[in-house]
Parts: structure tokens; C-alpha cells; sequence
């Protein structure tokens, strides 16, 4: 058993002022193996203060460049410590540690923010004949950073860095599901050097990450999670005019063009949906074939679903594991039961994995005809249900991929990479990536829609961390100080 220590703050674990926990299970034993204090609202208002406190003293004084050092820090320890967050996180969420293990996303990811902070531009004359002003940027102030249980570390890095090397303070709070990567990163924080009060960590469920959220202190919310999770937040913090990024759901498209080499789009699509058990908010869950293609495309993902090998997570040749709870398993039950009774054609899956005695595995499942009023071609899964949607005509093609309320990622496959650009073009999502999947660490990643709103990485992802203050000068003024400080 693995007891978190209360919560953090001013660099330190104290005890909750609460006595309830929330139990972390392994979804491949069904064992508890380890709980997390549900963070009464005095814990967050002393996590949020002693926040608040940090920004003010010590962080406030801080360089860029010192702040780059201590982020650099954090990365060579978690660089140090990956082979123990993998396994924390195969042990807390399923996902196959072998994909873990190096944390290489996670390091290249922090090397990604402080090569864009870099590019930021923190004062700099504004010259016009109606006035001339001195412009800086400055930290937006306290985040509250709220991170989801399927990529562990990965999402609370996406809070943690980029708030950190904008000179923010935080209050991380981790999926209860998942709190250990956030736990990790506290203590990691506190052996760098980092300041009390700069790096805090409250857990919970609903009532904590409230409490946190509508906190008057707290000057930005970064939430990644649900769209109806986000909807809440969004109404919720609209009194105090909190800032907000919010990273959420999605039903992304990958379409498919009559000249595509399958072979080439065929490790591409199968990842698209399977990899994680299809628990990612960019599975391209909905794949458009044209209809003359449609078997071929079908063939190819039915292929990659029977070579997935599911089981024990810490197994070397386990490509699949259990999904994050058995509450989460039965909702994508569901789906597949609704895609059956709603006339899809089911390819392959279908159902529990009876290969797997114990753990919270569905089989990796494929439908085919699928049509786009039907519940699994409209509805965010969070579980590996590809939806093989035949189309006529670009047009067709382009309105299917549009026909939703979600718009974060997407794909295009052609032989003519300027076809599959055009096209990518018409469609309306936060990214689209054109004959491959993924998108960089330093390309700005959001959704439109009910996806969400702002962007997270990218020099454009620091935009929401911080804010503009304007200072009116004398032309005498300005042109002392043009020799110092550029003019943009």
C-alpha cells in the first residue's frame, strides 16, 4: 500500500485537515494498492495561499533564466526517477510499461517549453505618433493546473513547466485515480531547490478541484478532462473572471482518400485508436473510407486489432492493457452494445477480452457502415471503438468530419500530400495532421468547439500564462530607453 502524505504546501507534505480517502486500484489485479486524502477546502485555501505567498516574495524576483535551470533540474531528476513513475503509473492506470518506461515524451516535451520560453519577448517599446509605452509581460499569477488519469506526469508537466518558466505559481491537483505523477513532481520540486509555496499539490475528487477552481487567489484555471467537466468549471469560475485553458474532449476524424497506399496509413490509423485502450482525448475514433475502399480499410484495422496482445502490464509483450476502472469498462460496454443495436456492422470485438480472467479489459473493436447519427460515431468513448464511416465525395467526406460538436484532432491520408492539405484545410479541429499521426511539442495544441479553448504548447502556448501591462511615456523617455530595450 502507497498512502499519500496529506497534501503539499510551502514545500512540504502536512496532513489533510479531512480524515476520507479515495482508494488507487490497479485495474489489472482489481487490488487497492495505495490511497490519496480527499483535500478539505481549508487544504486547498492554505495550498492556494501558500501559492499566492511564493508569487509575491521570492518567485516574483526570479529571471527567466533562473527559472530555465530549475526547470532543467526537474528534467534530469525525472530522467533519473522514470523507471519508478512507469511503474507507478502501469500499476495505477493499465497502460503497458514498457511505453513508460523512458518518460522520452515527457523530456522532450520540457526541452520543447524552454526552447519556446526563449522566444518570449518580455518588454519592448511600442513607438506611434498617438504615444509611445514601455509593454511587459508579466505571470498571469496563481494556476490551478487539473490533470486527467490517462497520461500520468506527461499532463501535469503540461501545467507545471510552462506555468513555472513563466513565473506562475501552482496548485496541481492529479486525477484520483492517478495521483501519484503529481506527488512524484512535488517532492522532485522540493529536492531542486525550487521555492516553498511555488509547487503545491492537493487531491480529490469534484468538491476539491471546485474548491481549488472558484478560489479567489486563483488567477488561471489549465483543465484537461471532459467537455462536461469543462462546462462546469467554465460557469464556475465566471464570477471571479478567472482565465481559463481548457484542453477536453474530442471525436476526431481520420479520413481516408481514394488514393491512399494503405500500408502507410495503416500503423497510423490502428495507433490512432488503439494505443492507450483508445483512452485519449485525439483518438481518431471515426475513420471515413471511401466506399469503394471501405473492406480494405476495415481489413487493416481488423488486423492491427487482432495482433494486440493484451494482458499483464508489466509483461514485455503486452500492447494492450486494462482500462482505468471498472465503472469506465462498463461505459464503453455500453457503446458497443448501442453500436449492435443501432444497425453498425461489427468487424471484430465486441466485447469483455475472455482471454483475461480478472482485470478491466474490453476487447480492441472495430465496427464498419457506420452512419453518423449513430451513438458511437457522435459520442466521446475513451475506449478502443474504431468507427469505419464509408463516404462518396470529398464534400461528403468533409461534412461527416465537420458534423460534430467536438473539433480537437484529425487526420488525412492521400498519395498527393497537397491534396490531403487541402482538404485537412476544410476541416474544422484544433490540429489535423496530414499523412501521419501526431503533432510536435512545439506546435500550439487545443481544440475548437466543444474541445475546448486556448492552446498548450508552442510559443503561443505561454499566451495564457501571461498578461500584458502597458506603461505610457513622454517621447523624451522612450527614446532613452530605445537604446536598451527593443522596439516592436
Amino acid at each position: 500500500m502507497r498512502s499519500l502524505n496529506g497534501c503539499f504546501y510551502d514545500g512540504a507534505w502536512r496532513p489533510s485537515t479531512g480524515d476520507d480517502v479515495i482508494p488507487v486500484v490497479n485495474p489489472y489485479t482489481e487490488e487497492v494498492i495505495g490511497d490519496s486524502p480527499i483535500c478539505t477546502r481549508e487544504d486547498v485555501d492554505a495550498a492556494v495561499t501558500s501559492a499566492h505567498r511564493a508569487l509575491r516574495s521570492e518567485w516574483a524576483d526570479t529571471t527567466p533564466e533562473e527559472r530555465v535551470a530549475f526547470v532543467l533540474r526537474l528534467k534530469d531528476e525525472l530522467a533519473v526517477r522514470a523507471d519508478d513513475l512507469a511503474a507507478d503509473t502501469s500499476a495505477s492506470m493499465g497502460a503497458p510499461y514498457e511505453g513508460y518506461r523512458t518518460l522520452s515524451n515527457s523530456l522532450g516535451l520540457i526541452d520543447a517549453y524552454v526552447a519556446d520560453a526563449a522566444q518570449i519577448c518580455w518588454k519592448y517599446l511600442r513607438r506611434d505618433p498617438s504615444g509611445d509605452a514601455l509593454v511587459v509581460r508579466r505571470p498571469v499569477g496563481v494556476v490551478a493546473g487539473l490533470v486527467p488519469w490517462n497520461v500520468p506526469v506527461r499532463s501535469e508537466i503540461k501545467k507545471l513547466v510552462p506555468a513555472l518558466l513563466a513565473g506562475c505559481t501552482i496548485v496541481l491537483k492529479p486525477a484520483p485515480e492517478t495521483p501519484y505523477g503529481a506527488a512524484a513532481l512535488a517532492d522532485i520540486c522540493a529536492d531542486i531547490g525550487i521555492p516553498p509555496g511555488v509547487v503545491n499539490v492537493v487531491t480529490g475528487a469534484g468538491t476539491t478541484g471546485s474548491d481549488l477552481t472558484t478560489h479567489p487567489l486563483v488567477r488561471k484555471v489549465a483543465f484537461t478532462g471532459s467537455s462536461d467537466t469543462g462546462s462546469r468549471i467554465w460557469a464556475a469560475v465566471a464570477q471571479n473572471f478567472t482565465r481559463l485553458q481548457l484542453e477536453l474532449g474530442g471525436k476526431s476524424a481520420a479520413v481516408v482518400l481514394d488514393d491512399v497506399d494503405l500500408a502507410d496509413a495503416a500503423p497510423h490509423l490502428a495507433a490512432g485508436i488503439f494505443a492507450f485502450s483508445g483512452q485519449q482525448c485525439t483518438a481518431t475514433s471515426r475513420v471515413l473510407a471511401p466506399r469503394s475502399r471501405q473492406a480494405e480499410v476495415v481489413d487493416i484495422l481488423r488486423a492491427a486489432a487482432e495482433s494486440h496482445v493484451l494482458g499483464d502490464p508489466f509483461d514485455a509483450k503486452t500492447t494492450m492493457g486494462p482500462l482505468v476502472t471498472d465503472v469506465h469498462r462498463e461505459r464503453v460496454l455500453g457503446y458497443m452494445e448501442a453500436g449492435r443495436s443501432e444497425g453498425a456492422v461489427l468487424e471484430y470485438g465486441g466485447g469483455r477480452a475472455q482471454s483475461q480472467p480478472r482485470g478491466w479489459f474490453v476487447e480492441p473493436t472495430v465496427f464498419s457502415s457506420v452512419t453518423n447519427d449513430m451513438r458511437i460515431a457522435r459520442e466521446e468513448i475513451f475506449g478502443p471503438i474504431v468507427c469505419v464511416m464509408p463516404y462518396d465525395t470529398e464534400d461528403e467526406a468533409v461534412a461527416i468530419a465537420n458534423d460534430s460538436e467536438y473539433g480537437l484532432g484529425g487526420m488525412v491520408f492521400s498519395a498527393d500530400p497537397d491534396r490531403a492539405l487541402s482538404l485537412a484545410r476544410r476541416i474544422d479541429s484544433g490540429f489535423v495532421s496530414v499523412n501521419h499521426r501526431g503533432i510536435g511539442a512545439r506546435v500550439p495544441f487545443g481544440g475548437v468547439k466543444r474541445s475546448g479553448i486556448g492552446r498548450e504548447s508552442g510559443i503561443e502556448g505561454y499566451d495564457s500564462f501571461l498578461e500584458y501591462a502597458s506603461y505610457p511615456l513622454r517621447p523624451e523617455h522612450a527614446d532613452e530607453l530605445a537604446a536598451t530595450i527593443p522596439t516592436a
